[in-house]
């Protein structure tokens, strides 16, 4: 019984951190940081201007590189290569990875996150792209492992309460996770062309 009730107490305790620490987030998080394409497909994309004195060949081998890289394991469960194209400057990567939202000796909540991570090197730029995205949330319970497209996860219409004025609890740390790796791969790659890493 003192077991149980710990357990308890401990899941709500954790709750009701990550729930203060959601509702407190910056406009990182906010509404409008999560861009749809015309279609309503979510995307998240950045470009960014190649160093001056490296060529194209050079900025995508860099990028090709850094990919392979952070797309293998510890980083990612798994990541192949769907289209290479050293001509044109282009490829994209198909990730399987874990995302934590909370890990403690008691609870463990987190989930299998698959996207596209895409690279354009044209015109004296590079632009990212993370496409794709789904999750598959609680593989090892019953009833778990379902997958969700992000379009149904964390867009503003689903992250947020009816009211717009704050987080769902249960869509809301997607949305906090999937923003942050994003930037992690943004910029990651970025440092990698810059000699920054």
């Amino acid at each position: 019984m003192k077991k149980a009730l710990l357990t308890i107490v401990s899941l709500l305790i954790t709750m009701l951190t990550f729930a203060r620490g959601v509702n407190e987030q910056g406009p990182k998080y906010a509404k409008g940081a999560v861009p749809e394409d015309e279609n309503g497909n979510v995307y998240f994309s950045q470009t960014v201007q190649i160093p001056a004195g490296m060529d194209a060949d050079k900025c995508y081998e860099i990028l090709m590189n850094w990919a392979k890289g952070r797309f293998a394991l510890p980083y990612a469960q798994a990541g192949r290569i769907l289209s290479e194209d050293g001509r044109t400057h282009r490829f994209v990567f198909h990730v399987d990875q874990i995302i934590v939202f909370k890990s403690t000796a008691l609870v463990a909540d987190e989930s299998k996150i698959s996207y596209n991570f895409s690279v354009a090197v044209q015109n004296g730029q590079f632009t990212m792209k993370m496409t794709d995205i789904k999750y598959r949330y609680e593989e090892g319970r019953e009833g778990g492992g379902k997958i969700f497209p992000a379009e149904d996860w964390i867009t503003d219409k689903e992250a947020y309460n009816r009211k717009g004025t704050k987080f769902l609890k249960s869509t809301g740390k997607f949305r906090i996770k999937t923003i942050d790796l994003k930037d992690i791969l943004f910029q990651k790659a970025t440092d990698a062309v810059s000699g920054n890493f």
